[in-house]
């Protein structure tokens, strides 16, 4: 009886083990520290991986490990986490990402989205934090630029950006500026400092709520060139890199103040 209870006692105990890191899986996943990965690349990074309305899409926001410093000094306490249901499997043009997760990104982003990648994740358990995104993406791509038509549902219609082009120069009438759409990034300078951050929220990044600016990355010196991949639908905001120039741990794309922008 004795030796039948250990075996049932170590039984549970190897069921109840927490995954190991590194290995990402459909259920609640967070993201690796810089420690556990430290690996930079196409849209993740050091304790950081980028979020997208699509696979290889521009940046909404990102998500972030435990003990991420950001650029006023404050270290992350806790982990973000992604509600990972299932992936889209297509290169979507990027040279190192064939798997793009999809579901529920928490985090001061909290909203729907495609990551870069599975790499960064660690599966913590199974099941779903929330009901939220459940469905998965619904709307239908776009052209690819080269007769193509992208073949993976989208969160969003790029139409969620600003395309107000006589009303301010840096929105895109296609909602993005991209090689295929505008003929590249709209180039623009800084005015004055612009304080550069990680997240906005979702409500902000896809038009329909107030901004929630988070994750200070760094801060874009006036007179600087900044590449500009669209402006948010109210105008307050551009998602744009610092030309030739990194972030915090290696990142470039983030939300600038539309204010301190030429």
């Amino acid at each position: 009886m004795r030796r039948a209870a250990a075996v049932v006692v170590a039984v549970v105990a190897v069921l109840f083990l927490p995954h190991p890191a590194g290995a990402w899986s459909i259920g609640v996943n967070r993201v690796q520290t810089a420690a556990e990965d430290g690996a930079l690349g196409v849209g993740y990074g050091p304790g950081w991986v980028l979020l997208s309305y699509k696979a290889n899409g521009p940046m909404v926001g990102y998500l972030f490990a435990r003990d991420f410093r950001f650029a006023d000094g404050v270290v992350k306490g806790s982990f973000d986490h992604m509600d990972i249901r299932d992936t889209g499997d297509s290169s979507a043009g990027n040279p190192e990402i064939s798997r793009w997760p999809w579901g529920f990104a928490g985090g001061s982003f909290d909203g729907c989205a495609y990551a870069y990648g599975t790499a960064k994740f660690a599966i913590e358990r199974d099941g779903f934090s929330s009901t939220r995104c459940a469905n998965g993406p619904t709307v239908q791509g776009s052209s690819n630029g080269d007769g193509s038509i992208d073949t993976l549902r989208w969160w969003h219609s790029e139409q969620v950006f600003c395309t107000a082009t006589g009303v301010d120069p840096l929105c895109s009438p296609y909602g993005v500026w991209s090689e295929n759409k505008g003929g590249g990034l709209k180039v623009t300078t800084a005015k004055s400092p612009c304080a550069a951050y990680g997240n906005i929220g979702s409500a902000a990044a896809y038009g329909s709520g107030p901004a929630a600016p988070a994750h200070l990355l760094g801060t874009v010196p006036a007179g600087a060139q900044v590449d500009v991949r669209y402006v948010t639908k109210d105008r307050g905001w551009a998602m744009a890199k610092w030309h030739g120039q990194a972030l915090a741990a290696g990142t470039h794309w983030a939300f600038l103040p539309r204010g301190c922008l030429g």
